[in-house]
């Protein structure tokens, strides 16, 4: 092994690893734990870029003989993740790989948008900036508002049923009726609406449990799309003897999986023997 292929690996398993404890952080959010949104933009965010980075970098050296890009061609790559997926999707069509296209539709399109601005800081500080009236304080939606009007919201209403809202709905009366008149409640939804009766609480908490395996699996399309490609440029860099790239698809395998299993998986690692729920 040389150095540039545990450089290559190293890259590799951190840029997956950040997907999977983002896409865990994802499933533990809610109104009450939002410091797990802001996890999983910061892990999803780095993990999507620097997979995004390194698919550019092993695709030049499979176009240049093993010569990898200078450090100017991948600075120039900047943080935009949105462009980064498009540059991918794109190397995937001119190369004629046989790997599904990047997801396109409004729900991958609003989760690719919500994590660039993170990614290039235009949201990532949002609550500094909005103490000290900074730009994204002043011009910027918050992104936690973003992902609940953007993301969250759209699977609500086309992958949830009106029975399983209605029956969500049910239960929170039900709570409430129990212990309402003997709890006080005061909360903020992720949408920024005030939360100050059990009812409200109960019926944000079990919409989020509703719409969260949507979620993940909108997430993990996109995830699916970079480690595909990934497996296809490890295995093109062997197949041209570049010897400097190890088979991705090793790092990347637990993306590679399908929509029920997106759905259901629960906490995520690519490290074996991490428990899966």
């Amino acid at each position: 092994m040389t150095g540039n292929w545990n450089a290559i690996a190293r890259e590799a398993g951190l840029a997956a690893e950040h997907l999977a404890v983002g896409v865990t952080a994802l499933g533990k959010a809610n109104y009450a734990f939002p410091a797990y949104y802001s996890q999983a933009f910061f892990a999803l965010s780095v993990g999507l870029e620097r997979s995004c980075k390194l698919a550019l970098i092993v695709q030049h050296a499979i176009s240049n003989n093993g010569v990898f890009p200078p450090e100017s061609t991948v600075r120039s790559y900047r943080h935009d993740l949105g462009m980064l997926l498009l540059q991918c999707d794109a190397l995937r069509i001119t190369n004629a790989y046989a790997t599904p296209a990047l997801p396109g539709g409004p729900i991958h399109q609003a989760i690719i948008e919500i994590l660039s601005s993170f990614a290039s800081n235009v949201t990532r500080y949002y609550n500094i900036d909005f103490l000290t009236k900074g730009p994204a304080g002043v011009h910027a939606d918050e992104p936690m508002r973003q992902w609940q009007l953007r993301v969250v919201n759209p699977i609500l209403r086309d992958f949830c049923s009106p029975k399983q809202i209605q029956a969500v709905r049910t239960r929170a009366d039900v709570i409430s009726a129990l212990i309402g008149n003997h709890t006080m409640v005061r909360h903020t939804s992720e949408d920024g609406s005030p939360l100050e009766t059990v009812a409200d609480a109960s019926t944000q908490t079990g919409l989020t449990h509703l719409t969260t395996p949507f979620v993940r699996l909108h997430v993990l399309r996109i995830a699916r799309f970079v480690a595909e490609l990934l497996g296809e440029l490890g295995t093109q860099s062997q197949a041209k003897r570049i010897e400097d790239v190890p088979y991705l698809s090793e790092f990347y395998m637990i993306f590679m999986a399908d929509d029920a299993y997106f759905k259901s998986r629960k906490v995520w690692s690519t490290y074996p023997k991490h428990p899966a729920s």
